[in-house]
């Protein structure tokens, strides 16, 4: 969680800003949105945030419940946007179907109501084991890092398709777990 809340600054930037957390429990979980608001207080800049991250919550049901009327109330400089743990790493056509359309359509709001603002995708990660649950169906989610390639890919397919940009938790999770095995990345869900 340490891992997002730097990049989230980091890449947020600098002043004050009004920033927007759609999600589900990968951003609630510990309150991101508060602690990249304390870490931003602590190097002397302003973040006012709001958040709508009711777990297990995907894009397409982000697409119609309070995130779409929270984008639609504009005067954001940045919306950070992150699907479900799961969905970036499913077979592609299921993906093309449950993921990328609704990726789009938040982003469009989010520059129609806030034309300077900049959608962020972020980037999760894989799990620790892969996600076996689903691996019978498409082997490659069997281990941790194919889960987290299907999900690198799939976050930087949809920043550029977006022209968004991407906050990349799960490339520096995958660096601490391939670097630093020591740290304990994951806790019970």
């Amino acid at each position: 969680i340490f891992v997002g809340v730097f990049l989230l600054v980091a890449f947020v930037g600098q002043c004050q800003k009004k920033v927007l957390f759609v999600g589900n429990s990968y951003t609630q979980v510990n309150n991101l949105p508060q602690m990249v608001s304390q870490v931003a207080a602590s190097m002397g800049d302003e973040i006012e945030y709001q958040s709508n991250t009711p777990g297990g919550c995907t894009f397409a049901q982000h697409c119609g419940n309070q995130s779409m009327t929270l984008i639609r109330q504009g005067d954001w400089d940045v919306v950070v946007l992150q699907e479900q743990s799961q969905y970036p790493s499913f077979p592609p056509s299921q993906v093309a179907n449950e993921v990328f359309p609704y990726a789009a359509r938040l982003v469009a709001s989010v520059y129609a109501n806030s034309p300077c603002a900049e959608p962020m995708f972020y980037m999760t990660w894989g799990r620790k084991n892969g996600d076996a649950m689903n691996a019978a169906s498409y082997p490659v989610l069997g281990t941790y890092e194919g889960m987290d390639s299907m999900i690198y890919v799939r976050y930087m397919y949809m920043a550029s398709a977006n022209d968004a940009s991407v906050c990349p938790v799960g490339r520096v999770w995958r660096y601490l777990r391939n670097n630093y095995p020591a740290i304990k990345l994951y806790q019970n869900d």
